[in-house]
């Protein structure tokens, strides 16, 4: 993406349905075993998942602080027209998906307690209970206790501790990272009568009124380094979700020709991710041909695909809160101009280049500068020798650009080529993971050698 499920709401882990053609699942620890995966099942985490990473971020804030306690809220509000996505960081700890809920979590020990609101008889028969309702098992869930929202202020003044840590910077979202949020409101803001605060400011006011003896301290840095690395799970997750999404794109660039909408694009790969598990988009899919490639996050796609013109697909799936950023570029009727086929090439050489450089300790900045020297070889313009951004429960998502590459990272890289009077613009990307040699390309299923990706036109 340019810049710019199974629901776990209210059933534990040992509930949860089992994919019919998973022969073989074997949990001990953190260890899962899966001898065969049916073309659309989804996957989900066990609890130690989330136990593991919850004594990671205790452990992280120890080093800080020899004790505190963290609070982390969970979404407050229903995703509007869609279907409800928990705050990522909430999630990302807990894999709970209940509204309203509150983890506690004392720092010198790694106890975490889980705060849910008591539910109405309409609000379970309408939108399911949450694990409070359904007296689920804390020690099940890896917790030290499941407690009603309505006790969390007398439990959080009987703590003696005086260091609050609590994320102090906005949530992400699937199709934003912290800093566009940031920027959205910003621009909000700017309007005289939308002065209101974020969730996320007015809850940190609210514990600085409570508990003004208090230390709050922000624990954004911790969580976002621990979510910078994936874990083994994630990785299994990412790895179908890049392939489920590479095919998605294979059935968009089918479905061109000159005449065809470009909603028919997004109508073949979106059919092709639901079709295999997928939950939802990453973020709006992106098909602009002619004029409306150079517009970066255009999502109209409401314009009918002419003869001799490039048309750039950006697009991915979300499955299980991770997520897959592609996109491909390729001419309408099959077959490139000359300087089409030029800037493309440009373009290809340029992320090939990129990624034959990507290892662990190699820093962006090297990289970046040998992006720019391939681009200025043909000629192009180097600015958007574009580098790319982490990739995970966000299509931007959280890391430190300044650290260097490690093991586990995972990313989208896309170069570019865009001119805007010659109305061209040339895209490649891809989500790749860090490995310890180098990269493995996670949406290496859908062409971009230029031969094959032609070949799927002539089908």
């Amino acid at each position: 993406m340019g810049m710019r499920d199974v629901e776990m709401r209210s059933t534990p882990n040992s509930q949860l349905p089992i994919p019919k053609r998973v022969t073989a699942v074997l949990i001990v620890g953190f260890i899962v075993v899966l001898t065969t995966w049916g073309a659309a099942e989804r996957f989900g985490y066990p609890p130690e998942e989330f136990t593991a990473r919850r004594a990671k971020l205790a452990a992280a804030l120890r080093a800080q602080s020899p004790e505190g306690t963290l609070v982390l809220f969970g979404a407050s509000l229903p995703t509007p027209g869609l279907r409800f996505r928990q705050d990522h960081d909430f999630y990302y700890f807990t894999g709970n998906e209940s509204l309203n809920a509150v983890l506690v979590m004392d720092v010198a020990t790694g106890a975490s307690h889980l705060f849910l609101p008591r539910l109405s008889r309409s609000e379970i028969q309408f939108n399911g209970g949450n694990w409070l309702s359904d007296n689920v098992d804390a020690r099940t869930m890896g917790l030290a206790s499941i407690q009603p929202l309505s006790a969390l202020n007398e439990f959080l003044s009987a703590r003696s501790t005086k260091t609050l840590w609590a994320r102090l910077s906005e949530a992400d979202v699937v199709d934003l990272g912290r800093g566009e949020v940031r920027s959205t409101v910003a621009r909000r803001r700017a309007n005289p009568y939308g002065q209101n605060p974020t969730d996320d400011a007015a809850r940190v006011n609210a514990l600085k009124a409570q508990f003004p003896a208090d230390t709050l301290r922000d624990a954004t840095p911790q969580i976002d380094r621990l979510r910078m690395i994936k874990t083994a799970r994630e990785i299994e997750i990412l790895r179908y979700n890049g392939r489920i999404s590479a095919e998605a794109m294979v059935r968009a660039i089918q479905a061109s020709a000159p005449g065809r909408f470009e909603y028919e694009l997004e109508a073949a790969a979106t059919g092709w991710m639901l079709k295999h598990g997928l939950q939802a988009a990453a973020y709006p899919a992106i098909v602009g041909s002619g004029p409306m490639g150079n517009q970066w996050h255009y999502q109209d796609n409401g314009r009918q695909m002419k003869a001799g013109e490039l048309v750039v697909m950006d697009y991915g799936g979300s499955l299980d809160y991770l997520t897959i950023d592609i996109t491909r570029t390729w001419p309408v009727s099959g077959r490139f101009t000359g300087e089409q086929r030029k800037a493309y090439e440009a373009v290809l050489d340029t992320q090939k280049t990129i990624l034959a450089a990507i290892k662990p300790g190699v820093t962006r900045l090297a990289i970046r500068t040998i992006a720019e020297s391939t681009l200025k070889k043909y000629g192009f313009d180097p600015r958007y020798a574009y580098m790319g951004h982490y990739v995970g429960l966000s299509v931007h998502d959280v890391g430190d650009w300044n650290a260097a590459f490690e093991e586990g990272m995972v990313l989208a890289i896309e170069p570019i080529v865009d001119m805007p009077d010659e109305k061209m613009h040339i895209r490649i990307e891809d989500t790749v993971l860090v490995t310890a040699t180098g990269v493995e390309v996670l949406t290496a299923a859908v062409p971009k050698e230029i031969d094959p990706l032609l070949a799927l036109l002539k089908r």
